[in-house]
């Protein structure tokens, strides 16, 4: 299948890696030239940008920062989509912003979906994210091939806009046992309990959840966490942060509570301000840490 991919940064390059992999022939395009030159290494090809990328594909992927971004690659791009082809975003946006980027496309007789992960950049690279789809049924039949070599799991939760909500539900879970993690991390250091054995003890209780596993911000006690790594992300603070704001906001609308998510977003806030936003948003931690003294 001739696929195209717009957006190589830390998750999107080890997904284009995977199509490449899987036999498909992958044209890309992304803001920075590194990224690019890397992928034309591993047998991608240059689209040069949205515009060239999307009229050399069949189904082209999206995997960028933010709603302004999409907009603006879909401003580009939207003279190459023709009947045939599908757009697959799998950036996290507003789902307003989505379903009207879906109307966009439908208007040109081209195809659309959302497709936003869950997996962080470990999932990118072994070809294990989870993948929640909204839009046609029959157009992610079609466009699956191009999904599934760097999928774990491909899931249509419903109609445009419904796989970025069911994305910022995910991610406000997570923000919350981020915050509970690190919360019972401070204490347990202060109080000079052995985090090895609270990892133990965690992982085999009612704590359990995938920040305890994952993410215990404590160096050394897991090997791959971002804490034993200098806090490299697999996810980044702003990011996350980025992400309850579309929570937030969407809930507002939608007139439903939100209480655990107002509070992490303060301490997200703190942990960019002391100049964390680019490392892990497990780093939130150390915000944590200065308040109790650790």
């Amino acid at each position: 299948m001739r696929i195209g991919f717009i957006g190589l940064g830390a998750m999107g390059l080890p997904m284009a890696r995977h199509l490449v992999d899987a036999g498909h022939q992958v044209t890309v395009a992304s803001r920075s030239r590194g990224p690019i030159d890397e992928a034309i290494r591993f047998g991608a090809h240059d689209g040069k940008n949205p515009l060239g990328t999307v009229a050399a594909s069949e189904v082209t992927i999206l995997c960028v920062p933010n709603s302004p971004d999409v907009i603006s690659v879909l401003d580009e791009a939207l003279p190459a989509l023709e009947p045939g082809k599908i757009v697959v975003d799998t950036s996290t946006i507003d789902p307003e912003v989505e379903r009207t980027q879906h109307a966009r496309v439908e208007t040109t007789g081209a195809h659309h979906l959302e497709a936003p992960l869950s997996g962080g950049t470990a999932g990118a690279q072994k070809g294990q994210l989870t993948l929640m789809v909204g839009g046609d049924p029959d157009v992610l039949e079609a466009a699956r091939p191009a999904l599934e070599p760097f999928a774990g799991l491909i899931v249509h939760v419903g109609g445009p806009g419904m796989g970025q909500v069911v994305k910022l539900c995910n991610n406000l879970i997570y923000a919350a046992q981020m915050l509970a993690t690190a919360e019972a991390t401070v204490m347990a250091q202060k109080s000079g309990v052995d985090l090895s054995k609270l990892h133990q003890v965690l992982t085999h209780a009612t704590g359990d959840c995938v920040a305890v596993r994952t993410r215990l911000p404590a160096p050394g006690v897991i090997p791959e966490s971002p804490a034993s790594n200098d806090w490299k992300p697999g996810f980044m603070t702003d990011l996350m942060a980025k992400d309850l704001d579309l929570a937030i906001g969407y809930a507002a609308r939608q007139r439903t509570p939100l209480l655990t998510a107002g509070v992490v977003r303060q301490i997200l806030s703190a942990a960019s301000e002391a100049g964390y936003g680019r490392e892990d948003f497990s780093a939130l931690a150390k915000i944590l840490q200065a308040l109790a003294g650790v």
